[in-house]
């Protein structure tokens, strides 16, 4: 043998020890007390001395001694059996506070225990340990296998309280599966890794003395048999001692238990799970030592949208990629519902939808299961909402070196914002660093809450939107305004949108004055909530099938409404065909009309009406 290295082993144990007298230590359950003997049921206080030889008497103290109907002491085995064997052992009861006892002749180190007539098992929380010298000669094998058997020969190995393996696995003489005089064997724990081994005599505070250096086999995975699998397909792993692997993780789905070992552990088989991506797999050893193989699984890809600017509901959106066949739902901007497979067309490399009404700014994300998806280029929707300008200019914005903060600390009065209006920043992104981003902050460059702290932005980009909600416009009332940071951009203007309520939406030609809008008359709209001072405005798109365009605001009886007169002869105006949309103002006189006299009535020739709003 190789000369032996000692060490001293640490023990929390040695915290918790209360010495009553030379050789003896409290092993008591309870919590310690000033007055030892102020316990509660059966306790063992103390005994010794120690180290002790068998055959020898023990003196014990403790609490309610009396009440002891065995005494229990480790005893070693003669063969390979279940480990833990116990030995009665003779006591004598001194009083209620004392006993002794006699150490039979093949206890090994390990626990005392007392047995109360309730049943009860009082365990001491010290070894009792031996005086005589161990003195080993040999052990083997080296290498071994967790869970073989190493053996450690010598004179009075069976006073060895514990075998220590590398970092910390420590195995009790009690669960040895062998323990005789002149030979110990110890089942190797499945947690033990290659390092020095060691055993000490189980005393508080023993030396640690080393044996030697032991090999321990590991799981290594060296190949597999698919590195490019379908989901659920069977790949096996080929390597070493692949037995000893007690749970696989794949990339996004850990511990998994379900898979074959071969009998001589050189391969392993397991199903790709369906919701697993691509990466690394990772086989795991109840020794905290891992191997690993990489698979790479059908995994969809993204290369284009069309369209991507200027967005209307009803358009058809096309995205390109590869194995868009494996996607199972869009998650569209602005919606809460995704559009499930059978809701949209789809083959291996495209997929088209149908804008739906609400759809939003930002990036369609295609999901392939619960742990893998792909996000489009971002799109920007086409508005006809009005908007109102509160900064413009020409700010540019480096490294995260400046920022645009007119709008900030008193430049703006953010507590007339309403939750629902949109903060719309007209920008320039410049790519020449390969990229650019930007903050949405209060007057300290936080984030406004519920929006990410920094965003990329491409180079097709003209603007950024943030729809505030109560909590963003309370934080800029609060904190200090707006102040836009970032990297790489020139903001050229910030403007907020106007709220509007839609009450009226279709499709009418008015024809050249044979149709009109009359749903908002006559009943169908309560004209007496809306105030004094509210917009009242059409979209629309010119007809050229008519040749001139008309429009009227009137009342149930198509007369003009009196601030509308002056659009022209009887109210009636002629805009120019390149505009969409006409409004006016409500007064006191309209809206008497429009509640006294029949409600609205839009009539007029050469429009096709698209939405009445109330602004």
């Amino acid at each position: 043998m190789k000369t032996m290295k000692i060490y001293r082993k640490i023990s929390v144990l040695a915290m918790a020890a209360l010495v009553l007298a030379s050789g003896f230590t409290s092993c008591s359950n309870d919590e310690l007390d000033t007055n030892q003997y102020n316990k509660s049921g059966v306790n063992i206080l103390g005994f010794g001395p120690m180290p002790i030889t068998r055959g020898a008497t023990m003196r014990v103290t403790g609490t309610k001694l009396n009440e002891v109907q065995e005494v229990l002491f480790p005893g070693g085995n003669q063969k390979v059996t279940p480990s833990s064997t116990t030995i009665n052992g003779e006591f004598q009861l001194q009083n209620s506070q004392e006993m002794t006892v006699t150490i039979p002749d093949q206890c090994v180190p390990g626990k005392l225990r007392l047995v109360t007539k309730s049943g009860d098992v009082v365990e001491s929380k010290t070894f009792i340990t031996f005086a005589e010298e161990i003195k080993v000669s040999s052990i083997d094998p080296n290498p071994i296998h967790p869970g073989d058997i190493l053996t450690i020969k010598g004179e009075y190995v069976w006073n060895i309280g514990q075998v220590v393996f590398f970092d910390h696995v420590v195995v009790d003489a009690e669960n040895f599966v062998v323990n005789t005089r002149n030979e110990i064997q110890v089942r190797v724990p499945m947690e033990a890794k290659s390092g020095e081994v060691a055993y000490n005599d189980g005393s508080e505070g023993a030396e640690n003395i080393v044996l030697a250096n032991l090999s321990v086999d590991a799981a290594k995975a060296t190949a597999v048999s698919n590195a490019t699998p379908e989901f659920g397909d069977e790949i096996t792993i080929t390597g070493e001692n692949l037995d000893l692997v007690t749970d696989i993780d794949f990339p996004a789905v850990d511990d998994v238990k379900d898979f074959s070992v071969s009998a001589d552990g050189k391969s392993l088989k397991v199903k790709v799970p369906a919701t697993c991506v691509s990466g690394t797999v990772t086989l795991n050893s109840a020794s905290g030592l891992t191997t690993s193989v990489d698979i790479t699984v059908p995994q969809a890809t993204v290369s284009s949208i069309n369209p991507t600017k200027d967005v209307k509901v009803g358009n058809t959106i096309t995205i390109t990629g590869e194995k868009l066949d494996r996607i199972v739902e869009l998650v569209l901007p602005g919606l809460d519902t995704p559009l499930k497979k059978g809701e949209f067309t789809q083959s291996a490399t495209q997929i088209s939808f149908v804008v739906p009404e609400g759809m939003g700014d930002g990036k369609v994300v295609l999901v392939q299961h619960a742990n893998y998806s792909v996000e489009s280029d971002k799109i920007s929707m086409y508005s006809e909402a009005p908007e109102t300008t509160i900064w413009s200019g020409n700010k540019t914005i480096g490294n995260w070196d400046g920022s645009m903060g007119d709008l900030s600390w008193g430049g703006y009065d953010w507590s007339t914002v309403k939750p629902g209006q949109v903060l719309t920043i007209y920008l320039t992104p410049d790519m020449s660093a390969g990229w650019s981003q930007i903050r949405v902050g209060n007057g300290s460059w936080a984030a406004l809450p519920g929006t990410a702290d920094t965003n990329d932005l491409t180079a097709g980009d003209t603007k950024f939107s943030v729809t505030l909600t109560q909590a963003m416009i309370d934080e800029l009332t609060a904190n200090g305004g707006l102040v836009l940071c970032g990297a790489y951009f020139t903001v050229t203007k910030v403007t907020l949108s106007i709220l509007e309520e839609t009450i009226w939406s279709g499709s009418t030609a008015l024809g050249n004055w044979s149709g009109n809008v009359g749903d908002l008359s006559w009943g169908g709209y309560d004209w007496s909530q809306v105030a004094v001072g509210t917009t009242l405005k059409l979209y629309y798109e010119v007809d050229p099938s008519v040749g001139y365009i008309n429009i009227r605001f009137g009342n149930g009886s198509w007369a003009a409404l009196p601030s509308t007169l002056s659009w022209g002869n009887d109210g009636n105006a002629t805009p120019d065909p390149s505009e969409t949309s006409i409004k006016t103002v409500l007064t006191a006189d309209d809206l008497d009309q429009l509640v006294n006299a029949g409600g609205l009535v839009i009539c007029g020739a050469g429009v096709i009406c698209k939405k009445v709003v109330l602004q």
